[in-house]
């Protein structure tokens, strides 16, 4: 019988959505399957056009497909330290060892210089087992310095690709001065990969049968026993370092005994690794209370399971975990917990990784008075009742004056968009290239992109389009490109928006449509660096989401203050005011000082 292949092995081997599938389909990328299925040789010949589309596949940061490799040097600095590292992978690169046979006769190589190479014990027995033939490495004579030079080197000479399946980026070592583990802890890191955490946070005066270890990557285990080995300085300790699962946890019993607890658990997850689909429905199913698939809230959550009362816990984490809708739970989940919450920003801190990131601390449990406190400058406390449904965001890059002017603004009478409020996308055409033109030929009309968009009102179209919405990859309902609606830029930083009536616009530009909050006004609140300053503060995104527009307070409006406004719209939109006139009405309703104001301008626009 014939070998068939369905979308969802295509699925399987790009690592993307049914609906991505679906749209390559639509848009000419693939041929769609006959009778739902793909011969042999038709699957490998569209695997084979789209791997070498190497556009397409960069277009979706698939960094899957990437075989380069660069130096890693976690934390080594000394030039000596960084040449011999050079000449170490250099060596292996003329071997023809696997990554894992290398690790292990560096390793050997790393315990023979140091003496400890030593007969009968257990790492002895370990390595040679793995590899007992000629070592490449025999003429190097390698000090031991506690650096995590083994660790480099298996960072070194690992694939992109093969470090971003796995989302293991290792932590450098300068963001961990502020940890401080107690000598007497029972201390976890429960995503260890090399220990390199560990060895730079532990006393040497730690006892070793408090300490553990725990990743699912067996190459990376080996070095951290080797690394403990050296900076003990004994072959006979006895570590737990051990293969288990802080996500797919029913594989190995991690967490069936309830009394296996720990003082301190210490971590840096995998971010972003990536999971085949039914690893996804496989988490989905297991964290209901979490709906996610995000492998770091998922190991947040677990290890939070595993303190004791009076543990503490520390985690890195992408900011992502403060503010984005698809995280709400586990911030419900932190905000219940009992323990006070420590958040230190640390901007893009990871080499390799482009996300912004922070050092998250969770105390001992203290049930009643949980405080939120970010440490920037200077340390900020959140109020609690601030943080809310259904979102639970938690603004993270405020300081004291930035946190007494949101304050100020959330303590006033407000409203929401309500839930009649319409949300809609720009249109995805699938192939700019091919749909869009720069002249209009006959049957065509503008369609506008973000940057169109201006406060209160749109340029010229400079691009333009035969709309035919049967044959792009993403459209919105019709009649919410025809009808009255505010469009807003999607990339960001900033919200610019304006009110249009029946024209098209890109995916780089979004809509609002709203019922019960008239349209102009919301426009001219939009616009006010009043809002871009919450934006800003309370969200920190580059993309504007229909989440911000659903969490920004309204004012309350009486029928004269509301025609008052429209007016003001309308005197804006022909020249005849200023937003100054707007900002100054919000100004008095959100009790904010001219002070106040001027510093609000200053943070958004980089003026007063």
């Amino acid at each position: 019988m014939q070998a068939v292949y369905s979308k969802k092995d295509i699925q399987n081997k790009f690592n993307i959505s049914l609906a991505t599938v679906n749209n390559w389909i639509k848009t000419g990328v693939i041929p769609s399957p006959k009778n739902g299925y793909y011969s042999r040789e038709s699957y490998f010949n569209l695997i084979k056009s789209v791997e070498m589309d190497s556009n397409r596949l960069k277009a979706r940061a698939n960094r899957s497909f990437s075989k380069a490799s660069d130096l890693v040097f976690l934390g080594i600095t000394s030039p000596v330290r960084k040449e011999l590292l050079r000449k170490l992978v250099e060596e292996y690169r003329k071997s023809s060892l696997s990554v894992a046979e290398a690790v292990a006769c560096l390793g050997k190589q790393i315990l023979i210089s140091s003496g400890l190479y030593i007969e009968n014990s257990e790492i002895f027995c370990e390595l040679n087992k793995l590899y007992n033939s000629e070592n490449p490495f025999k003429d190097f004579i390698i000090k031991n310095e506690d650096d995590d030079i083994l660790g480099a080197f298996y960072q070194s000479v690992q694939s992109v690709s093969a470090k971003s399946k796995n989302g293991s980026f290792f932590t450098p070592s300068e963001l961990l001065d502020s940890i401080k583990i107690p000598e007497n802890a029972k201390v976890l890191d429960p995503c260890c990969g090399s220990g390199g955490i560990l060895i730079r946070t532990l006393s040497k005066k730690h006892n070793p049968s408090n300490i553990y270890a725990f990743d699912i990557d067996e190459t990376a285990l080996l070095i951290c026993k080797i690394n403990f080995i050296l900076f003990f300085n004994d072959a006979f300790i006895s570590p737990h370092i051990e293969k288990k699962d802080l996500i797919f946890r029913e594989c190995d019993g991690l967490f069936n005994d309830k009394t296996d607890t720990f003082d301190f658990i210490v971590t840096n997850p995998p971010w972003g690794s990536k999971l085949s689909r039914e690893q996804k429905d496989f988490l989905l199913q297991s964290y209901p209370a979490l709906n996610t698939t995000e492998v770091y809230s998922i190991a947040l959550f677990n290890a939070v399971k595993m303190l004791s009362d009076k543990g503490q816990l520390n985690f890195f984490l992408p900011e992502s975990i403060l503010n984005v809708g698809a995280h709400k739970n586990i911030r419900k989940f932190l905000l219940e917990s009992g323990r006070n919450i420590e958040i230190t920003p640390l901007g893009k801190a990871f080499k390799g990784v482009q996300s912004e990131c922070i050092f998250l601390r969770l105390s001992e449990k203290k049930y009643d008075n949980v405080q939120i406190v970010v440490k920037n400058d200077s340390d900020v406390v959140l109020d609690k009742k601030n943080i809310v449904p259904p979102d639970y965001l938690i603004s993270h890059d405020v300081s004291n004056i930035d946190k007494e002017i949101l304050d100020k603004i959330y303590s006033a009478e407000f409203l929401r968009l309500s839930q009649r409020t319409k949300f809609a996308l720009g249109i995805v055409t699938g192939n700019n290239k091919k749909y869009l033109h720069e002249t209009k030929d006959c049957g065509e009309e503008g369609i506008f992109r973000g940057k169109d968009i201006l406060p209160y009102r749109l340029k010229e179209p400079e691009c333009f389009i035969r709309f035919t919405p049967e044959i792009f990859q993403q459209v919105a309902p019709v009649e919410m490109y025809r009808t009255k609606k505010i469009v807003y830029r999607f990339i960001s930083d900033k919200i610019i928006c304006a009110l249009d009536e029946g024209s098209l616009f890109l995916n780089s530009a979004n809509m609002i449509i709203c019922k019960d909050y008239p349209m102009e006004i919301l426009v001219c609140l939009f616009n006010s660096p009043i809002y871009s300053f919450i934006f800003q503060k309370k969200f920190k995104s580059k993309k504007v989401l229909k989440q911000h527009f659903q969490e920004f307070p309204l004012p309350v409006l009486n029928d004269d203050s509301k025609t008052d406004f429209i007016s003001l719209y309308a005197d804006i939109l022909w020249g005849k005011a200023d937003q100054t006139l707007v900002d100054e009405k919000l100004c008095r309703y959100f009790n904010i000082s001219k002070e106040q104001y001027d510093y609000i301008k200053e943070s958004v626009y980089g003026t007063t």
